[in-house]
């Protein structure tokens, strides 16, 4: 069995058992998923290094955010709180992602299961922290504070 085909029947075990609409191979070898409405969970093989590439996408990081970025370094250490994967920020986008390379083929596609779950939960984790990280929205001051109506 080739790459790509034993990749597809991997993401064919993964959409039943979260029971997606599809989770065919586009001509890049790219698909993907959402979680919890705002978590993008993307699948890319990568053919010549035999490998099935997993991104989760969390939201965006404020590069001032020091105290976020330092529980990221820490919590990418010996992969502490990132189920194995890695956390990084896309440099372009300002997009922090959770990714896990798994070395094809898979034998068995159940194996992939819990490893899939446990990114899951760490890109939920950060998600959580992202999101309360973020700076929270204040009343506009001036004269127009008071106004009521």
């Amino acid at each position: 069995m080739n790459i790509l085909t034993n990749a597809q029947n991997t993401l064919n075990h993964i959409n039943q058992v979260i029971n997606g609409n599809g989770l065919t191979l586009d001509a890049n070898n790219v698909t993907s998923f959402t979680v919890d409405e705002n978590i993008i969970c993307l699948f890319c093989v990568l053919e010549e290094e035999q490998t099935l590439v997993v991104t989760l996408y969390l939201g965006r990081v404020e590069e001032t955010n020091a105290a976020l970025l330092h529980e990221i370094l820490c919590g990418n250490y010996m992969g502490a709180y990132t189920a194995g994967g890695t956390l990084g920020i896309d440099a372009e986008e300002n997009l922090l992602a959770l990714h896990h390379h798994f070395p094809l083929p898979i034998e068995e596609p159940a194996w992939i299961e819990e490893q899939l779950a446990g990114l899951i939960g760490a890109a939920q984790y950060w998600r959580d922290k992202l999101q309360a990280s973020a700076a929270p929205i204040t009343a506009p001051s001036g004269p127009m504070a008071g106004i009521r109506v």
